[in-house]
């Protein structure tokens, strides 16, 4: 059985986001298991605690000129806690959203971007980031992009849009959390055409558990047979502290969704071990 692991998607915000974030899934889940009080170095202690060897830390601004102060935050983060490699983010109402991404990668040293549109309301392909995401492209480092749960946050996503972007730029690495749940032959089948696409498994375990609908056996070989045919661009993660339950319970459900020992052991160190050895590095 696998007792370490690489973890290529958490959330350990500063105190105050990190409480809102936290207060808003304890609204929406009443027995959620982790503290609504948690702050990022409990956080730590806890990640560690489970057998995360490494993990990305996401961040991301919701509101304009908030960026900065977020990559200080996760830099320092990161310059304390050796397991994490930073991710930042760019507001699409930035007033220079190609200065605040060189400023996060060359100042800050965070190692690629995270994206939301639901939480953001904006979609990184809106032509006022098109120079950022050509200068992102110019460094080879990957962005996030939250897909799925539609229903959840009351969105439609912009397929169109997604599909138009990765054509756009070849080059840029492109993260899909979620794996747009419950529509994962989308998401397998943007890897098909764009080799630049990662599939990041975070919460899709767990939610055969939460989120079980008529044609779940259907749903479940359309996700082997994916992680199969992908198997060198599929990640593990997590979403702490705001996944789908504690980490016990996340590691669980990906123990219990029906991969085999090897297909484990591949996706928790395997594979996502390789994403980070190709995109993550040194902070300045």
């Amino acid at each position: 059985m696998v007792t370490k692991y690489y973890d290529c998607h958490t959330h350990l915000f500063p105190e105050g986001r990190m409480g809102g974030l936290m207060r808003w899934i304890h609204r929406a889940l009443p027995d959620f298991q982790v503290p609504v009080d948690i702050t990022a170095d409990q956080a730590v202690l806890d990640l560690r605690a489970s057998g995360a060897v490494r993990w990305a830390n996401l961040i991301f601004p919701i509101s304009p000129g908030e960026a900065t102060a977020l990559h200080a935050f996760g830099s320092a983060l990161a310059d304390r806690v050796e397991e994490i490699t930073p991710f930042g983010g760019v507001h699409v109402e930035d007033p220079d959203p190609v200065g605040v991404v060189q400023e996060a990668f060359d100042g800050f040293g965070m190692a690629g971007l995270k994206f939301h549109p639901m939480i953001q309301q904006f979609n990184p392909w809106d032509e006022r980031l098109a120079d950022a995401l050509a200068f992102v492209e110019s460094r080879r480092v990957p962005i996030y992009i939250h897909t799925g749960y539609d229903e959840w946050y009351g969105h439609e996503f912009d397929r169109e849009g997604m599909e138009s972007m990765l054509a756009r730029y070849p080059g840029m690495p492109v993260v899909l959390p979620h794996l747009g749940f419950p529509d994962l032959a989308w998401a397998f089948s943007l890897a098909e055409h764009f080799p630049q696409v990662w599939l990041d498994l975070t919460n899709v375990p767990g939610s055969f558990d939460w989120m079980a609908s008529a044609d779940d056996d259907d749903l479940r070989q359309t996700l082997y047979d994916g992680v199969d045919r992908f198997r060198d661009r599929v990640l593990m993660g997590t979403d702490y502290p705001a996944g789908m339950g504690n980490l016990d319970q996340i590691l669980s459900q990906y123990r219990s969704v029906g991969f085999s020992d090897g297909q484990l052991e591949h996706i928790m160190v395997g594979s996502t071990k390789m994403f980070f050895d190709r995109f993550g590095r040194p902070r300045p």
